[in-house]
């Protein structure tokens, strides 16, 4: 699939993330307001709910313009498209407990197969251990290491996710995202203004 078309919207797809980004931020502002606050809540949560795939949206915009090499789009922009899609994607993310997910699916697949596909393979007893046990075995011991393996990388994202989707940290990527959203649409650039 081509993704390429999406760098001609980079500078849409920035303004989307960024206010996306800040919506925490935006929901406290209306919220004292009494005929804006309710609505914009929801408004706001909303949003917030589409943060997830607004990440993906801006991670694959990123890799299109790395890609393409796009003229419009310089590294600078590139970087902020995949570090805002981080920002975005892994807030969800880090409260997922995938290792154990993961190993549950791996035990079970290796439990399954030996049970649906061999099953004249494990007799009625082994060694005086019934099969029931010699199956819970198959299924502990894949699911137990692939738990181990994944839980160190569930435990990275999770700090990943905890720096990167603070709300400081959100807030200035929300507003970044947002002023190079607005500043290329008038064919300038954020990063050339400031390192100039």
């Amino acid at each position: 699939m081509d993704f390429s078309i999406l760098v001609n919207y980079t500078p849409y797809i920035l303004i989307l993330g960024g206010v996306i980004a800040i919506s925490w931020f935006l929901e406290k502002l209306v919220k004292p307001v009494p005929v804006v606050g309710t609505p914009a809540s929801i408004l706001t949560k909303i949003m917030s709910f589409f943060g997830f795939f607004a990440g993906i949206l801006l991670i694959i915009t990123g890799a299109a313009a790395w890609q393409t090499h796009a003229p419009q789009v310089d590294t600078y922009t590139i970087y902020l498209l995949i570090i805002a899609g981080l920002v975005l994607m892994l807030k969800p993310i880090k409260d997922f407990p995938w290792a154990a997910l993961l190993g549950l699916i791996a035990g079970g697949l290796c439990a399954g197969a030996v049970y649906f596909f061999f099953p004249t393979l494990i007799p009625e007893t082994v060694f005086g251990i019934a099969s029931i046990w010699v199956y819970v075995i198959i299924f502990l011991i894949p699911a137990v290491i692939v738990y181990m393996v994944f839980k160190f990388i569930e435990d990275v994202l999770k700090l990943l996710g905890t720096l990167l989707a603070s709300k400081p940290v959100t807030l200035i990527v929300g507003f970044i995202c947002i002023a190079q959203g607005v500043l290329l649409i008038l064919d300038k650039n954020l990063f050339t203004i400031l390192f100039a």
